[in-house]
């Protein structure tokens, strides 16, 4: 469902090709918690909602995926990942290095900051070579203008994320965009940003 343009690009709200929109995801993110769950697991709370996914399109590609989360949406997702994972062990046992990496991730107070109105974003990857014709600092601005119609969407004013310290690139751009770094532990940065 086509929400609004900005220049030539699109925001898009509940896309179809779930399925390679998921492959996206985990090629680009391989630290995401998504990367050990299936195709399937990821639909369904795309199609519940507990997950809201946007694409922004270019010419019918897709330039950038934005996916974000609810607080309590948040909590939701995480149980379903815990019966998901006790229901395939081997899962567990083959990657307990990764998920005991993973517990820093969920390790944000999200009851302090429920007044504040804000929502997680979960997954930002952009696909750079759609964007060459235009200035960083444009790019930025169409980004930035879609995430402020995101949360308007959402009832929200912020949006909170975390990276992994070794994510180069996300680090550049989230300092550019001038989020604010409000946490670190262990190798994780967790970051805001009011619009």
């Amino acid at each position: 469902m086509q929400l609004l343009k900005k220049d030539k690009y699109i925001l898009e709200y509940s896309p179809n090709n779930l399925g390679k929109i998921f492959e996206l995801i985990i090629e680009k993110i391989p630290e995401s918690i998504f990367s050990l769950l299936n195709k399937n697991f990821f639909k369904k709370a795309v199609k519940e909602r507990t997950i809201d996914l946007y694409v922004v399109k270019k010419d019918k590609n897709i330039v950038s995926i934005i996916s974000v989360i609810t607080i309590d949406n948040y909590n939701l997702l995480r149980k379903k990942i815990i019966l998901f994972l006790l229901m395939h062990p081997l899962i567990v046992f083959t990657n307990i290095s990764f998920l005991l990496g993973m517990i820093g991730k969920s390790s944000i107070d999200f009851g302090k900051n429920r007044e504040k109105k804000y929502i997680h974003l979960l997954h930002l990857v952009i696909f750079s070579k759609y964007f060459k014709k235009i200035s960083l600092k444009k790019k930025d601005n169409i980004l930035n203008y879609f995430f402020k119609k995101i949360l308007k969407k959402n009832n929200a004013k912020s949006l909170f994320l975390c990276y992994e310290a070794k994510n180069s690139k996300a680090r550049v751009y989230y300092k550019r965009n001038k989020f604010k770094i409000y946490k670190k532990i262990n190798n994780m940065f967790f970051l805001r940003k009011s619009f």
